[in-house]
């Protein structure tokens, strides 16, 4: 973690070599996902859209979703509520993909804003926008709508 967490050169080795061992190993590579989602670096954001491209990243397999997504928007607090709202902005386009695959595993995500009072005013604003966003989608699931719409009130 701390090798990976940190902006040196031997990080991209130590990543490469890492999957190149462990690659077979499903589990495994769940953790890799997750502890390059979690990387307090200002190149994180990037990394997890490169990484959503990946070829063992399967949008349609809910540990993956779990892994890479989940963990930037639960276990990164820097760059998931960058002051830009990127990070926001990334978290409802994966809802909006994953309410027509897995609408369950959407809403799970979408809780990530359901907390936005706690924050300063142009964090609030930014993720009241994207729920708005969510809600304003024609033919979103059940549970995304309730978990947007309990998430303003």
């Amino acid at each position: 973690t701390a090798l990976t967490h940190a902006g040196c050169p031997e990080r991209e080795a130590a990543l490469t070599i890492f999957f190149k061992k462990w690659q077979h190993e499903t589990l495994v590579m769940d953790k890799w996902f997750a502890i390059q989602a979690t990387a307090p670096l200002t190149t994180t954001l990037e990394r997890v859209k490169e990484l959503m491209k990946h070829p063992l990243f399967k949008i349609k397999n809910p540990n993956k979703v779990r892994a890479l997504i989940g963990s930037f928007a639960a276990g990164n607090h820097i760059c998931f509520h960058e002051p830009s709202g990127a990070g926001y902005e990334l978290l409802a386009k994966v809802v909006l993909e994953l309410d027509r695959l897995n609408p369950a595993i959407a809403a799970r995500l979408l809780g990530r804003f359901s907390r936005w009072q706690l924050y300063d005013q142009n964090r609030r604003d930014l993720m009241k926008g994207q729920l708005k966003r969510i809600l304003s989608q024609v033919g979103i699931s059940k549970g995304v709508y309730e978990v947007a719409e309990k998430s303003l009130a």
